[in-house]
C-alpha cells in the first residue's frame, strides 16, 4: 500500500514476531526508567512544507525535507523500531510522517486497519488538537516478545491533500517516562504559513525565532533548522542550515585565555589568505571580520567577539548571487545578539 509506506518500513520486520507473542504478559526484567522532565528544545522545520515542532536538544536527527522528519533519543535507537527484538537500546522516537493524498481519511484508517491485523491492540480513536485545529488520536500497544514492548499514539491531521501523521513511541517504560516530552513537543507543532507569491522560498525567512544559551542569545530566520555538528574543544557550537544547504549560521564558543579581541584577531586572519578585514558590533559588543571566497559560489564571513574571556565566533556562509538579501537577513541575526 502506497499510502502506508513508513508503517512498512517500521513495522514490516516484526510482524510474525508480533502475532505470536502479543498476549505473552509478564514482566520485562528491566529497570523502571525514571520519568524525563522537559529540557532544552531545538526547533526543527521543514524547509519545504513548512511546519515545524521541537524537540529535545541532542537527539539524533532523520530528515527528508517533505516527506518526513524523525528524531531518536539516543544513538542506534532507530533500529530498534526496525528490528525490535535485535540487539539495539531500549528509547522513544517523535516522527512526522507526510503523505499527500485526495483522501486522507481513508488512507489513515488503511494503516490503522494494517496495525490491527499486524496484532497491535488499538485503542478507540479519540478527538486531539494539532496547532489549535481538530486531529484525532489513536494509541497503540504491542509485545514482540515478553520483554520487548512497544506502546506509542499517532495524532493524525487532514490538511487539504497533505496526510500528517505524527508519532510518539517507546519501548518499555521509556514511553512513559517521556510523556511530558512528547506533550511538550506536540504543544509545540505549528502548521506551515502562507506562502508568500512570487518569493524565493530558499532565502531567509523574515520570520525569526529566538535561541538562548548560557552565554548569550540570538534571533534567527525560522526556515534555518539546527543541526549537530562536533563540539570538539569548543565549550559551545551551535549550527543552523537554510533550504540553500549552502547556507548557514554557525557561533562557536572557546576559550580567550586573557587575549584581547586583536589578539585573537590576529592569530585567526594568517589561515585565511586574501580575506578582507573589517570591523563590527554584536549585541554592543566591539568585533572583527573576516570575509572571503569559501567556494565559487558561497562567501563567508567570520566574526570574532571576546567577551568575559571567551572567545564567540560567528561564522556566516550564503550564496554569493544573492548576497544582499542574505546579508540583509543576516545582519537582522548580528544585531540580534544579546550577551549575558
Amino acid at each position: 500500500m502506497n499510502h502506508s509506506r513508513s508503517l512498512f518500513r517500521t513495522w514490516s520486520g516484526a510482524i510474525v514476531v508480533l502475532f505470536v507473542v502479543v498476549l505473552l504478559a509478564g514482566c520485562s526484567g528491566k529497570k523502571t526508567v525514571e520519568p524525563v522532565p522537559v529540557g532544552e528544545m531545538l526547533d526543527y522545520r521543514d524547509a519545504a512544507i513548512g511546519f515545524h515542532l521541537a524537540y529535545p536538544k541532542g537527539w539524533i536527527q532523520d530528515a527528508e525535507v517533505g516527506t518526513r522528519a524523525r528524531f531518536f533519543n539516543a544513538p542506534e535507537v532507530d533500529k530498534k523500531f526496525l528490528d525490535p527484538t535485535g540487539p539495539y537500546p531500549d528509547g522513544v522516537t517523535i516522527n512526522v510522517e507526510l503523505t499527500r493524498t485526495t483522501s486522507p481519511d481513508s488512507v489513515w484508517k488503511a494503516q490503522i486497519g494494517e496495525m490491527n491485523k499486524m496484532g497491535f491492540v488499538i485503542a478507540p480513536e479519540e478527538p486531539a488538537t494539532l496547532a489549535g485545529k481538530k486531529a484525532v488520536k489513536v494509541s497503540y500497544s504491542g509485545a514482540y516478545t515478553n520483554k520487548v514492548k512497544e506502546a506509542g499514539y499517532h495524532i493524525f491531521f487532514n490538511a487539504d491533500t497533505l496526510l500528517y501523521d505524527i508519532r510518539f513511541a517507546g519501548f518499555g517504560s521509556y514511553f512513559e517516562a517521556y510523556k511530558a516530552v512528547f506533550d511538550a513537543s506536540l504543544t509545540s507543532f505549528e502548521l506551515p504559513k502562507p506562502v508568500e507569491k512570487g518569493r524565493d522560498q530558499t532565502l531567509p525567512s523574515d520570520a525569526t525565532s529566538e535561541y538562548a544559551t548560557p552565554l548569550f542569545s540570538f534571533q534567527y530566520p525560522d526556515n534555518y533548522n539546527f543541526e549537530t555538528i562536533p563540539k570538539g574543544n569548543n565549550e559551545l557550537a551551535i549550527s543552523l542550515r537554510g533550504a540553500n544547504k549552502s547556507c548557514s549560521i554557525q557561533f562557536t564558543v572557546f576559550p580567550a585565555k586573557g587575549l584581547t579581541l586583536e589578539k585573537v584577531f590576529d592569530q585567526n586572519k594568517g589561515k585565511f589568505a586574501a580575506a578582507s578585514a573589517g570591523k563590527a558590533t554584536v549585541g554592543t559588543q566591539p568585533a572583527m571580520t573576516l570575509t572571503y571566497p569559501a567556494t565559487k559560489d558561497v562567501e563567508r564571513r567570520f566574526y570574532f567577539v571576546v567577551k568575559n574571556d571567551k572567545v564567540v565566533r560567528i561564522t556566516l556562509d550564503w550564496f554569493k548571487p544573492q548576497r544582499t538579501e542574505y546579508l540583509a537577513a543576516y545582519d537582522k541575526v548580528i544585531n540580534s545578539v544579546r550577551f549575558k
